[in-house]
C-alpha cells in the first residue's frame, strides 16, 4: 500500500533506521562507499550519535502524535502502541547502557540493538501504519503529518 503523505516523513526516517540496523547486525556496511567504521567501538559511538540526533526526536514524535491517534482509532491500537512504547524504552535503556559502559560485549549489544530496531520498524511500517491508513480518516493522517512537520521544524530529526 502506498504510504499516506502524513506518514511519509516517518517512513523516510525508518529507512535510515533500517540502514543503521543492518550495519549493526552485520558489523559492517554493505555499501562499499559508506563512511562506516570496521571498529565496533567506533560503531557504538556512531549509534549513540544517531540516537541523539535522529532516533530520539523520531521516538518523541511517534509517542506524542502517532501513537495516541492509533490507540484511539485502531481496535488493537492501545495494545500495539503500548508494545511499541515499551520497545522505545528498551532502546533508550540500551543506549544509556552503551554510553555508560561502551567497551563491554560490543558485538552482542550492537547486534541486539540492530535486531530490535529492525523488528520495531517492521512492526510500525507493516502493521501500525498499514492499519492506520485503513482505519483513520484522511484528515487525521493529514493532521498527524502537519504535527510531525512542526515537530521536525522545532528540533533535529532523522535526516541522514
Amino acid at each position: 500500500m502506498k504510504r499516506h503523505a502524513g506518514l511519509v516523513p516517518l517512513s523516510r526516517d525508518h529507512h535510515h533506521g533500517l540502514v543503521m540496523a543492518q550495519r549493526l547486525i552485520l558489523g559492517r556496511s554493505t555499501n562499499p562507499r559508506a563512511d562506516w567504521p570496521d571498529d565496533r567501538a567506533q560503531q557504538a559511538a556512531r549509534l549513540i550519535d544517531f540516537f541523539e540526533t535522529d532516533l530520539r526526536a523520531h521516538f518523541e514524535a511517534e509517542e506524542a502524535h502517532v501513537f495516541p491517534a492509533a490507540a484511539r482509532d485502531l481496535g488493537e491500537g492501545a495494545r500495539l502502541t503500548g508494545a511499541l512504547i515499551a520497545e522505545h524504552g528498551t532502546m533508550r535503556a540500551m543506549i544509556r547502557d552503551l554510553a555508560a559502559e561502551p567497551a563491554a560485549r560490543l558485538d552482542e549489544r550492537l547486534t541486539a540493538f540492530g535486531e530490535l530496531l529492525r523488528a520495531h520498524i517492521h512492526t510500525e511500517e507493516r502493521v501500525l501504519f498499514e492499519q492506520m491508513q485503513t482505519a483513520c480518516d484522511p484528515e487525521v493522517l493529514e493532521t498527524l503529518g502537519a504535527r510531525i512537520a512542526d515537530a521536525a521544524a522545532v528540533g533535529p530529526g532523522c535526516r541522514r
